[in-house]
């Protein structure tokens, strides 16, 4: 901690020295001044943490030096010192921005204690203050981040649609038929777009909760549909991992009230995870079922377990349950988060535990109802 700076100001000057000599066997660095004029003086060019001063002085007494203290040392602990205190001096004293003041004749201890007091205020007055600013300066990254991420996923989208769409004129043979090696390239570039845009809408989707913009499209979903979609896209997409999506079972015609946009998402988040933290040759589970009024999807890898050091934080945004710069699977860290978010959105719920034997299954329950049945608001 550093040493606090005390001014004393007293026209005692037996006084004043043993105050000054006390002080400085306590630790503190001391200066001295003999009325208010010569105390002003040192304030203008020096800072001082502490000012204890005699209240009844010749010339500016020391309700007039408290006055300009105050407006020179704004954050200074002031104490005076009186031997002819009244109710009056004392309410103008602490009115005027005085800590405190003492009744002279008076013991060293008391002295000491009340300016122990008063420095421990100060201490916690700066802190305060030191993370307002900090909360600020975090308020305010966290808008240009926020801004930021808006501004380049909005530039994005529309480059990626232009992409989407001379792919499909591709691959439908609107300029003729494609050769093998010609239509495998293509079908390449179709994937990388498709993974491309799922981290834009992840992004989206992002700066939409921080910003509480989330909006809800209320529509009737067929969730069999969106899960047996979103197995066989990210299948396609991954096939250089040989993994196997396995459905165990499927909810054969159930329907939900859910945004089918962030449902797609969802799904695709927690499936894509399934499969870039599994193990080449390893299968993915897909379970569905419905009971209660509520759907329930679990999806299982059969390899890649959360390290349980990491799972408790998995949920957090730009976070992997593999955070080192060697790992194998990339990504922002925002698919979970993203998850959790349209989950509760839904008035979901949403888990992860291990899976036997080296595995990690990810349970989804939706009401069927969508969020009005579950109480949420969307």
């Amino acid at each position: 901690m550093d040493v606090a700076r005390l001014l004393i100001v007293d026209d005692e000057e037996n006084l004043r020295s043993s105050l000054c000599q006390a002080f400085r066997m306590e630790g503190y660095e001391v200066t001295g001044a003999a009325d208010a004029q010569e105390a002003l003086g040192l304030i203008q060019g020096a800072t001082f943490d502490v000012l204890l001063s005699d209240l009844m002085m010749p010339g500016l007494d020391g309700l007039s030096l408290l006055e300009k203290a105050r407006v020179l040392l704004p954050e200074a602990v002031i104490i005076l010192m009186t031997g002819q205190a009244t109710v009056e001096s004392a309410i103008r004293a602490l009115k005027g921005g005085a800590y405190d003041y003492i009744l002279k004749p008076f013991k060293l201890e008391e002295v000491f204690h009340v300016m122990g007091r008063g420095l421990e205020q100060q201490r916690l007055r700066r802190e305060n203050l030191a993370l307002a600013e900090i909360n600020r300066r975090l308020t305010e990254i966290d808008q240009i981040k926020s801004d930021l991420l808006s501004a380049i996923t909005h530039e994005f989208r529309t480059p990626l649609t232009i992409i989407y769409g001379w792919m499909d004129l591709l691959l439908t043979g609107q300029f003729g038929d494609l050769a093998g090696g010609t239509r495998e390239g293509v079908e390449a570039i179709g994937h990388s777009a498709r993974r491309l845009g799922r981290v834009i809408a992840n992004l989206l989707a992002y700066v939409e909760v921080e910003r509480q913009e989330a909006a809800f499209q209320d529509q009737v979903v067929d969730l069999g549909e969106i899960l047996r979609t979103t197995a066989t896209q990210l299948a396609a997409e991954y096939a250089e991992k040989r993994v196997r999506v396995e459905f165990l079972r499927e909810v054969q015609g159930a329907s939900l009230r859910a945004d089918p946009e962030k449902l797609a998402l969802l799904f695709g988040n927690l499936v894509e995870n399934a499969i870039k933290f599994n193990r080449a040759g390893e299968r993915i589970l897909l379970d569905a079922w419905a009971a209660d009024g509520a759907a329930t999807v679990s999806i299982t890898n059969t390899y890649g377990r959360i390290p349980p050091e990491r799972l408790s934080r998995v949920f957090e945004p730009f976070t992997q349950g593999d955070m080192t710069l060697t790992r194998a699977a990339g990504g922002l860290g925002l698919g979970l988060s993203v998850a959790r978010a349209i989950v509760e959105a839904h008035g979901g719920s949403i888990a992860l535990c291990p899976a036997e034997p080296q595995g990690t299954t990810v349970t989804v329950t939706l009401p069927l109802g969508g969020p009005a049945a579950a109480g949420g608001s969307g």
